[in-house]
C-alpha cells in the first residue's frame, strides 16, 4: 500500500471511541426512536380515530397494516439506493418524509386518506432503519459495532415507552391529533440537525470515488484532531467492490446466510408486533381488563429495552449464534407462558417481561449481526432487506393469529402454537453458523472462545 494511502477503517479501529463518534450514535438513536413513538401512539390513538372518522373497529387493522406496508416498502427500496446516492441523504429525506405524512395524519379527515398518511409515513420510517444503521456501525471500531448496533435498536422499546406516556397525557386533553402533531414536529427538529451534525458516510464517500479532499473534510468532523497529507488516498478495509445491488447479497459465499439471516428476521419481527396487536384482545377474552393487559405490554418494553441494550456486549462475548439461538428459544417459553398463565395478571405481567428482555435481545442481535455480516459497501442493502423481511413477518403474524382466533381455538393453543413458530428463528441461527464458516471471521459467527 503507498506511504500517503489512509486504510480508513483500520484507522477507527486503532483509535477507539470518542465524543463525536458517540454524537452520530446519539442521532441515529434520534431516528431509531422514532419509529417506537409512532407504532405506540397510532395504537392507542386508535380508539379516538375510529370514532371521529366513523371507521369499523375491525378495519382499524387496514390503518396498522398501512403504516407496515409503507415500512416494508422503504425498507426495500431505499437501503438499496442510499448504498447509490448516500445514507445521510437518504436518512434525512426518510426522516422528512415521516415527519410530513405523520402531521399530515393528524389532518386526515376520511378512512382513504387516513390510509395514505400512515403508508408514506412508514415508508419514511423503513426507509430510514438501513441508512442509520449503516452510518453508526461504521464509525465505530468493529470490536464495538455489534454492541453499539444493538444499544442503536434500544431506541425503539424507549420510544415505545415515550409514546405511551406521552400519548396518556395528551390525547384525553388536547385530542388524537395532538399525538401525530408532536410525533411530526420531532422527526422535523431531528431532520435539521442531521443536516447540520450528521457526517456522510466516509464507506461511501471512499466505495463511490468521491474526491479525497471531500473524504478528508467528513473524516475531520469525526476526528478533529486527524493529521491528512493533502495528496493522501483512501480505502476502507479494502472494500473495493462498488457493486450494491441485491444480487450481491447472494455472492461470495453470503447467499446460504443471507436466506438463514432473512427467516431468522421474519418470524423474530412477526412475534414482536403479534405480540402487541392481539394480546390485549387474547387476554379480554378471558377476563383480563385492557389496563391491566396495558400494564404487562408496558412491562413487555421495559424488558425489551433493557434486552436490546446488552445484546451486542452478549453477540460480542458469547457468539451470534449461540445468543439469539437461546433467546429466541427462551422468547418462545416466555410467550406460551402468557397464555397458560392468564388470567393472573401477576403471571402474565412477569412472562410479558421476560419475553421482553429475550426478543429485545434477540431482535437487536440480528440487526447487529446483520450490520457485521455484509462488507461496507452493501451493509445498507443487506440491512435494508433483512429489516424488510421482518417487516413482511409483521403483516403475515397478526393474519395468522386472526385465523386461528375464527377456527375458536383456545387462548392456551393460540399463544403456544405461535409461540412455536419462533423456533424455527432459532434453527435458522444455528445453522446459519454452521453453511456460511467462510464468513464467520468478518461475520463472528463463531463463537469466541
Amino acid at each position: 500500500m503507498p506511504e500517503k494511502t489512509i486504510d480508513v477503517g483500520a484507522m477507527i479501529d486503532a483509535k477507539g471511541m470518542g465524543p463525536r463518534q458517540w454524537a452520530v450514535i446519539v442521532l441515529c438513536a434520534l431516528v431509531a426512536l422514532l419509529d417506537g413513538l409512532d407504532l405506540q401512539s397510532i395504537g392507542l390513538a386508535a380508539p379516538a380515530i375510529a370514532q371521529q372518522l366513523h371507521i369499523p373497529p375491525q378495519s382499524l387493522g387496514a390503518v396498522f397494516s398501512a403504516a407496515l406496508a409503507g415500512l416494508t416498502l422503504g425498507a426495500f427500496s431505499l437501503g438499496p439506493v442510499a448504498d447509490r446516492v448516500g445514507r445521510k441523504t437518504v436518512l434525512v429525506a426518510a426522516t422528512i418524509c415521516f415527519g410530513l405524512f405523520t402531521l399530515a395524519t393528524a389532518y386526515a379527515g376520511t378512512f382513504t386518506e387516513l390510509l395514505v398518511c400512515r403508508f408514506l409515513a412508514g415508508a419514511g420510517l423503513g426507509g430510514a432503519m438501513p441508512s442509520f444503521v449503516s452510518l453508526a456501525s461504521e464509525y465505530v471500531p468493529s470490536s464495538r459495532r455489534a454492541a453499539i448496533v444493538s444499544l442503536l435498536w434500544a431506541a425503539f422499546p424507549l420510544g415505545g415507552v415515550v409514546g405511551g406516556v406521552m400519548a396518556s397525557y395528551m390525547i384525553p386533553v388536547y385530542g388524537w391529533q395532538s399525538i401525530f402533531i408532536f410525533g411530526g414536529t420531532v422527526p422535523l427538529v431531528i431532520a435539521l440537525l442531521l443536516i447540520v451534525a450528521l457526517p456522510e458516510s466516509i464507506a461511501f464517500l471512499i466505495n463511490r470515488n468521491r474526491p479525497p479532499e471531500q473524504i478528508a473534510r467528513s473524516l475531520r468532523r469525526v476526528f478533529p484532531a486527524l493529521d491528512v497529507p493533502a495528496d493522501a488516498s483512501f480505502v476502507f478495509r479494502r472494500d473495493e467492490n462498488r457493486d450494491a445491488s441485491v444480487g450481491q447479497l447472494f455472492a461470495e459465499g453470503r447467499a446460504a446466510g443471507t436466506l438463514l439471516l432473512w427467516v431468522a428476521f421474519f418470524f423474530a419481527f412477526m412475534i414482536l408486533v403479534t405480540n402487541s396487536s392481539w394480546t390485549p384482545s387474547l387476554l379480554r377474552s378471558v377476563g383480563v381488563p385492557v389496563e391491566q393487559a396495558a400494564l404487562a405490554l408496558a412491562m413487555f418494553n421495559f424488558g425489551s429495552l433493557f434486552g436490546s441494550a446488552v445484546a451486542g456486549a452478549l453477540v460480542a462475548a458469547l457468539g451470534p449464534a449461540r445468543v439469539l439461538s437461546l433467546t429466541l428459544v427462551g422468547g418462545a417459553i416466555a410467550y406460551a407462558f402468557v397464555g397458560w398463565a392468564a388470567p393472573s395478571i401477576v403471571g402474565i405481567t412477569i412472562a410479558q417481561a421476560a419475553f421482553g428482555l429475550l426478543l429485545g435481545c434477540a431482535s437487536s442481535g440480528l440487526i447487529a449481526l446483520a450490520a457485521i455480516y455484509y462488507p461496507s459497501a452493501i451493509r445498507s442493502t443487506g440491512v435494508g432487506w433483512a429489516t424488510a423481511m421482518g417487516r413482511f413477518g409483521s403483516f403475515v403474524g397478526p393474519l395468522v393469529v386472526g385465523a386461528l382466533v375464527g377456527r375458536h381455538l383456545n387462548v392456551q393453543t393460540i399463544f403456544t402454537a405461535v409461540a412455536a413458530s419462533i423456533l424455527i428463528g432459532a434453527l435458522a441461527c444455528v445453522l446459519m453458523a454452521r453453511v456460511a464458516p467462510d464468513k464467520a471471521p468478518a461475520s463472528g459467527l463463531t463463537t469466541p472462545r
